[in-house]
C-alpha cells in the first residue's frame, strides 16, 4: 500500500510538472511568433496606409496567414476586419483601451469557447491601431492529448508500483514471516522447529543466532522436565512407604490419643497432597516429554458425568443436563476428560467452598462441561493466569496452611488442550466461580 502511494504521489508530481513545463514552453513560443508575426504584419498595413493605394479590407483580408489568425485595424474611428469568426467587440476593453492610449498589448483569452492569444500594436505616425486575433485551439488540443497521456503514464506507474513494491516487500519479509511462523510453532510447543540457515546469506547470522536460541530453549526445558519427572520419581519410592505406614497407623488410630488422633489427620492430608502433588509433577513432566497421547471416541457427556460422580461418590453433586446436549455425544478421550472433571471439582472444593452443580450443554457445534462453586469466585485479572502451573488465586494460602500446589488447573488445561477443546473461568450465576471446559461435538 505504502508502495502504491508513494508510486502515485511521485507520478503525480512529475505529471503536474511535466504538464506546467510543456504548457509555458508552448505558449511562450506560440506567444513569440505571435508577436513577431503582428508587428510584421503592422508595418505591412501602415506602409499601405501611407500609400494610400489599397482598401484597408482588402489589405486585412490578404495578411490572414495559414495560422487562421484574424487581422483588425482600427483607423479614424473606424473599425476593420478581415473575418466575422471575430469582431471587434469580442477584443477585451482592458486590451483595447492600452493599445488606444499608445502602448503595444498581448492577452490570451476565450471567444466563443474557443482560446485565443490577442496581440495588439499602435501603429507609428498615428495611423491606427492594428489588433491581431492568433488561435489557440492546436495548443489546446496538445495539451488535453498531454494530459490524458501523462494521466495514463500515472496510473501506469502507480500500478507498476504497486506491483514491484508488493514483490519487494514479499522478498524483504519473507524471512521475518519465516521467523515469526517458527516462533510460532516453538511457542505451540514445536521445540524440534528451526528456521533453515541457507536461504538468505544476508540473515545468515540472525537465522544461526535464532536457531542457537531455540536449541538452548529446548535444551533447558528438557532438563527442566527431566528433572521434575526425576524429582517426581524419586518421591513416589518414599511416599509409598510412608503412605503405607500411615494405613497401618489409621488402622490403629482407636489406641491413640486425641492428640494423637489429630496429628494423625493432618499427617493423612498432607501425605495425601505431597502424593498427589508428586503425581502431577510426574503427568506435567509426560506432557511436557510429548508421550502423553488421546484416543479419541464418541462419548455421551451426560453418562460419562453420571458414571464419573459415581466413582467419586458423589451423588449429593447435582447434574444439570441442557436439553440441547441429552443425545449429544462429544469427540474425548474418557480417562482425559475424567482427569479434567475430577481436578476441577477438587479446585471447588479446594478454594471455592466446594462443588454446587454441574451442567452439561450444547452450544452450535460444541459441548460444554461446567463445574459450579460457591467461593468468592476468580478477579478478571486472575481469570487467564490461573491456568499456569504453579499459579493459585489470591485467596490461596489465607488460612495459614497448605492450599493445593497450583498444578490441578494447570494440567486440566493442558488435557483439554490435548482433546482439542477450550478451558476458561467466568462468573457463576450464584456469584461463585464457573469452571467450563468446551470440546467438539459429533456430528449428527
Amino acid at each position: 500500500m505504502r508502495f502504491s502511494a508513494a508510486a502515485l504521489l511521485l507520478s503525480v508530481l512529475l505529471g503536474v510538472i511535466t504538464y506546467v513545463s510543456v504548457r509555458q514552453l508552448l505558449l511562450e513560443d506560440r506567444r513569440d511568433s505571435a508577436i513577431e508575426q503582428a508587428a510584421g504584419d503592422a508595418r505591412l498595413v501602415a506602409a499601405t496606409i501611407r500609400s494610400g493605394q489599397a482598401n484597408l479590407s482588402e489589405v486585412l483580408i490578404a495578411l490572414r496567414p495559414p495560422r487562421r489568425s484574424t487581422p483588425m485595424l482600427y483607423h479614424d474611428d473606424q473599425w476593420y476586419a478581415a473575418s466575422l469568426q471575430v469582431r471587434p467587440e469580442d477584443l477585451p476593453e482592458s486590451l483595447t483601451s492600452v493599445v488606444l492610449e499608445g502602448a503595444a498589448a498581448r492577452q490570451v483569452l476565450w471567444i466563443r469557447d474557443r482560446p485565443v492569444s490577442v496581440v495588439g500594436i499602435p501603429l507609428a505616425g498615428d495611423l491606427g491601431h492594428y489588433f491581431e486575433v492568433f488561435p489557440l485551439v492546436d495548443v489546446a488540443d496538445t495539451l488535453a492529448t498531454l494530459s490524458y497521456v501523462l494521466v495514463l503514464a500515472s496510473a501506469a506507474t502507480t500500478v507498476a508500483g504497486a506491483i514491484l513494491g508488493g514483490i519487494i516487500a514479499r522478498r524483504v519479509l519473507r524471512p521475518l514471516r519465516d521467523v515469526t511462523e517458527v516462533a510460532k510453532e516453538i511457542a505451540a510447543g514445536d521445540l524440534e522447529s528451526r528456521l533453515d540457515e541457507g536461504v538468505d546469506a544476508d540473515l545468515a547470522v540472525l537465522t544461526a543466532s535464532f536457531n542457537r536460541m531455540a536449541d538452548t530453549l529446548h535444551t533447558r526445558i528438557a532438563h527442566e522436565a527431566k528433572f521434575a519427572s526425576d524429582v517426581a520419581h524419586e518421591l513416589r519410592t518414599p511416599l509409598t512407604t510412608v503412605m503405607t505406614s500411615l494405613s497401618v497407623l489409621e488402622g490403629r488410630r482407636e489406641e491413640l490419643s486425641t492428640e494423637g488422633k489429630e496429628a494423625l489427620d493432618l499427617l493423612g492430608q498432607d501425605v495425601r497432597r505431597l502424593e498427589r502433588t508428586a503425581a502431577y509433577l510426574v503427568e506435567i513432566a509426560q506432557h511436557d516429554a510429548g508421550v502423553v497421547t488421546a484416543e479419541l471416541e464418541p462419548l455421551s457427556a451426560p453418562a460419562f458425568v453420571s458414571r464419573l460422580l459415581n466413582r467419586l461418590r458423589r451423588p449429593d453433586l447435582p447434574i444439570v443436563v441442557d436439553q440441547s446436549a441429552v443425545r449429544s455425544l462429544v469427540h474425548a478421550d474418557e480417562s482425559r476428560m475424567e482427569r479434567i472433571i475430577v481436578n476441577l471439582i477438587d479446585n471447588a472444593d479446594t478454594h471455592g467452598g466446594g462443588a454446587t452443580q454441574l451442567t452439561v450443554q450444547r452450544v452450535g457445534d460444541r459441548i460444554r462441561i461446567a463445574v459450579e462453586d460457591d467461593g468468592p469466585g476468580v478477579s478478571g485479572g486472575e481469570r487467564e493466569r490461573i491456568f499456569e502451573r504453579f499459579v493459585r488465586g489470591s485467596d490461596a494460602g489465607r488460612s495459614g496452611r497448605y492450599n493445593g500446589s497450583g498444578l490441578g488447573l494447570a494440567l486440566a488445561a493442558e488435557n483439554a488442550d490435548l482433546l482439542g477443546g477450550d478451558i476458561w473461568v467466568e462468573e457463576s450465576p450464584g456469584g461463585g466461580a464457573r469452571f467450563v471446559v468446551e470440546l467438539d461435538a459429533v456430528s449428527t
